[in-house]
């Protein structure tokens, strides 16, 4: 009975701590000594990963991309599920990572356009990004492209000047996120036109009516702008980069044909809710560092047009800081009024 009693307890003992920690890294207990536990136990459930965007987007042809390639460095440990929440410029997606449980299990992945931008040019925004997000590590980096109709006689961002003087007051562009109006108000503004916006809440509703021919312009991510000029809808002009763009090397910036911009190019990075146990951002952050320098990923974003950036998370908590000083000035350049 001795043995019997003896092994019992091994066993309860066991279970307890196992219980404990289960409860711990679900709390982020990890001071309590949970912090290994919590490591060794993730994950065991399927991993969400928020996006402020449409299913077929710009940005969910990455997303999806790189839940498998996080898949595969877990070494198949994880499942990770892109869960689509488009509005609101992105902040729908953002308020749902920062009010999530922060065990793990619910990420976020979205660019400094979002995060630092919305700060800057909302508002009310329902968070707070240096307080409830804590970044796992970077991903890429991309920028925005002027496009106009593919059978425009326009091939320049001057000829697009002076087509949207001639109509008087009768242009329109079409904008779905923070980058696209601030790229559009600066552009607009800088070059004194007078053009009336459209919004729309997701970037693929502007760029159709902007192939139907109800629209002037509209600035889109490079890679789904890229992706919508091979598909014969739309006619690259210009991108807002400081410099070209690998991928489409031939489109000159902004800047290089004489107008007015500010560099909008989107970090973009995994995030997860503060409080998140260091443990688990420690192997999140792994498996994202092995996937941001790999070969494949490279492979997949350049010819897009868009760059792989490696970065670990003091990394990005330095570019979200400069992120939020650079937006401002760009509210403060395109004179815009916060939006609700």
């Amino acid at each position: 009975m001795r043995g019997f009693s003896s092994g019992l307890t091994r066993i309860l003992a066991r279970t307890l701590a196992r219980t404990f920690a289960g409860l711990a890294c679900g709390v982020g207990l990890a001071a309590f000594g949970a912090g290994a536990a919590c490591a060794q136990q993730y994950p065991d459930k399927p991993i969400r990963i928020l996006l402020g965007f449409a299913a077929g987007s710009g940005a969910d042809i990455p997303a999806r991309f790189y839940a498998e390639e996080l898949r595969k460095a877990s070494g198949g440990a994880a499942t990770f599920i892109i869960d689509n929440r488009p509005g609101a410029s992105g902040n729908l997606s953002v308020e749902g990572a920062a009010k999530a449980k922060p065990d793990g299990y619910t990420l976020l992945l979205a660019s400094t356009a979002t995060t630092a931008g919305n700060t800057a040019l909302y508002k009310d925004v329902p968070f707070n990004v240096e307080k409830d997000l804590t970044p796992v590590a970077a991903l890429h980096e991309n920028g925005f492209a002027l496009a106009v109709h593919p059978e425009s006689p326009v091939r320049d961002v001057a000829g697009l000047t002076a087509m949207l003087k001639a109509k008087g007051g009768k242009a329109t562009y079409g904008w779905a996120t923070t980058v696209a109006l601030a790229s559009s108000v600066i552009y607009v503004g800088g070059a004194k036109l007078d053009v009336t916006p459209v919004a729309y809440k997701i970037t693929p509703q502007a760029i159709s009516d902007l192939a139907a021919g109800q629209l002037d312009f509209a600035y889109a991510d490079v890679p789904f702008a890229v992706g919508q000029e091979k598909a014969g809808r739309v006619r690259l002009i210009a991108v807002t980069t400081a410099e070209r763009v690998p991928g489409r090397p031939d489109l000159p910036t902004m800047n290089e044909q004489g107008f007015k911009t500010s560099d909008t190019t989107a970090l973009w990075a995994l995030w997860a809710p503060a409080a998140t146990p260091q443990p688990v951002l420690a192997k999140l952050g792994a498996w994202a560092k092995e996937v941001s320098a790999s070969k494949a990923t490279a492979d997949f974003l350049i010819p897009q047009g868009a760059s792989p950036v490696v970065g670990d998370a003091a990394f990005m908590k330095k570019k979200l800081q400069e992120a939020l000083v650079s937006w401002r000035q760009v509210q403060k350049d395109g004179k815009l009024d916060p939006m609700q």
